[in-house]
């Protein structure tokens, strides 16, 4: 979100802010031998994770999945909560009634998002297996798989806090289970 505005599949490049953060969390994932490093396919992710895979030595390259991109917001892309509740009210409170079934007008709903980004995590977890991987996605993907994770309902979704350029820490064992150790932690810079 840049200035109140919601961007889901919206390509926006990061602010100011975004790429003092990206700088911080290359640092801090430069401490990690990461084994494969993978991306939602929008620049404001890419970017974050070429600085990480930069980082590596030896450097590591960047799988862009399309998979892992925000939540289509449709005709909602681009607007302030304000411009959505004025223009779009009851279709708001639909969605607010039914958080994860409710699809946006020309996106997608939580459910939708979800049925794209588990797979997709998944085969991320079986290539990778005994490896340290790095997935930059978005704060809504994220919720997905956390939430997913700890088998809670997509209508749960909100109750997990993402700020930007936060790190969030799961173990997935040789059987599957995951152990999520950090959740929203965020990256201070050190110097």
């Amino acid at each position: 979100m840049e200035d109140g505005r919601f961007w889901g599949h919206t390509d926006v490049r990061l602010t100011r802010l975004g790429k003092q953060q990206l700088k911080t969390v290359a640092k801090r994932m430069s401490r990690e031998k990461l084994t494969a490093i993978y991306s939602s396919d929008l620049l404001r992710t890419q970017m974050v994770a070429e600085a990480v895979g930069r980082k590596q030595s030896p450097r590591r390259k960047v799988e862009p999945l399309p998979a892992l991109r925000e939540l289509n917001l449709g005709v909602w892309e681009g607007l302030t909560y304000r411009e959505i509740a004025e223009r779009y009210p009851k279709e708001l409170q639909a969605r607010q009634d039914d958080l994860p079934g409710f699809r946006i007008l020309q996106g997608e709903s939580l459910n939708d998002v979800a049925e794209r980004v588990m797979p997709a995590f998944q085969e991320i977890v079986a290539a990778n297996q005994g490896g340290v991987v790095c997935v930059v996605a978005h704060a809504g993907v994220n919720r997905i798989i956390l939430t997913r994770l700890l088998g809670a309902p997509l209508d749960r979704i909100f109750r997990l806090e993402q700020q930007y350029a936060c790190l969030n820490l799961i173990d997935i064992y040789e059987d599957g289970t995951p152990v999520i150790k950090r959740i929203n932690q965020i990256v201070i810079d050190e110097e």
